[in-house]
């Protein structure tokens, strides 16, 4: 058995190392956290929605192509700049692609995950092609600092995965700038190649990265308390406090407020029968079927055990769409029979005259959309039932 006194000898050894015991394994914990956390894009986009901060943020990004423009097009007049003429064509046609990525940024009312990794993906391969114009292998390397904007667009919008890729290509790219330098330059000044490739690093390493993790640790401890652990959902209080911001937004719209409620048919009968294993699966399957109907900029909330609700405010063929997709929403596996839902649909026109006006009315709706889902579960296998405002 190990003595007191070794067991002292131990801990004092570990506290003058910090990067050993407890404090390695909290940072290497972190760091598994910080790359395994999903894709942030639907998440941060609300987040900018509920904020107000859509616009300003879509500004940003097309400013930073606007300015990669005028940067490629003030080398065109400089000698370290492409000076050949398939350097310089390459050059005008880098040009025009990134004008046309800032006009359908700019233009588009709503832009998809996959819009987004066409963007960052331009911008890898665009930054790189730009790079190979100049006749100046310095120069070059200064422009990769235009990384770290790409760097930062990704810490906030995508995953860690993405990030490590991004890292993984800037330094392909830097290491050939760096090789091309030292052969096409017969004279280097190697103490200003050296200086300069550490501070593009830090620019296009530390800043994204810094970023990104710090803004993982932030935002898990503020989405944890808002979160259901199981399905990933909004959890009551989540729900509540994302409604609130929705109806600020949303009440002048003239557009339908629409609450489902949603519970599982039978789920203590598949739990007991097949086990807590299987019973989360169905919740998490549950989950997941909903977001396909309701799509991702819906409120989708785990508010009890088998019980979910969805809120959103949207247009009348949108609201068909929703009420069409809930009627086919039933989930089988060879691990569990079919799991039908009973499902209560409760809807107002907008516009409000205030915001305070449209949270009086949610709480209304709720129970509306409540006592339709327990006339469908009246009925017997999976069913909808749409409550009007005369019910």
């Amino acid at each position: 058995m190990e003595s007191a006194e070794s067991v002292e000898r131990s801990d004092a050894v570990a506290s003058r190392r910090p990067l050993s015991g407890p404090a390695f394994r909290l940072i290497s914990s972190q760091l598994v956290d910080w790359y395994r956390r999903p894709d942030q894009f639907d998440t941060f986009n609300r987040y900018l929605a509920d904020k107000g901060l859509t616009v300003a943020s879509r500004f940003l990004v097309v400013c930073s192509l606007v300015l990669v423009t005028v940067i490629m097009f003030l080398t065109r007049f400089s000698p370290q700049g492409p000076t050949t003429a398939h350097a310089r064509s390459a050059n005008a046609v880098i040009m025009v692609i990134t004008v046309m990525m800032a006009v359908a940024l700019s233009t588009r009312r709503n832009l998809s995950r996959s819009w987004s990794y066409a963007f960052v993906l331009y911008s890898e391969v665009g930054i790189a092609a730009a790079m190979l114009l100049y006749s100046n292998p310095l120069a070059a390397l200064a422009h990769a600092v235009m990384f770290s904007v790409i760097g930062g667009y990704i810490a906030f919008f995508h995953n860690a995965r993405i990030q490590s890729l991004h890292m993984l290509w800037v330094l392909v790219v830097v290491i050939g700038i760096v090789t091309r330098t030292a052969v096409v330059e017969n004279d280097v000044d190697a103490p200003v190649l050296v200086a300069l490739v550490v501070l593009v690093g830090a620019a296009i390493y530390v800043i994204p990265f810094a970023c990104q993790f710090i803004f993982s640790i932030l935002g898990t401890d503020a989405l944890n308390s808002q979160l259901d652990p199981l399905t990933g959902l909004l959890n009551r209080r989540g729900l509540a406090d994302e409604v609130r911001l929705l109806l600020e937004r949303s009440y002048t719209h003239s557009a339908l407020l629409v609450v489902a409620a949603v519970d599982i048919n039978r789920f203590k009968a598949i739990n007991d029968e097949y086990g807590h294993t299987v019973g989360d699966a169905v919740i998490e399957k549950v989950g997941s079927r909903l977001v396909e109907c309701a799509g991702p900029a819906a409120l989708i909330a785990r508010i009890g055990g088998d019980e979910f609700v969805i809120v959103d405010s949207v247009d009348q063929r949108s609201f068909h769409r929703l009420e069409h997709e809930l009627l086919r929403s039933t989930i089988t596996s060879p691990d569990h029979p079919e799991v039908a839902m009973s499902v209560g649909i409760a809807k107002i026109a907008g516009p409000f005259e205030s915001a305070d006006d449209a949270l009086v009315a949610y709480p209304t709706l709720l129970r509306r959309a409540d006592r339709a889902m327990y006339s469908a579960k009246a009925r017997g296998g999976h069913s909808v039932v749409l409550q009007t405002e005369t019910d």
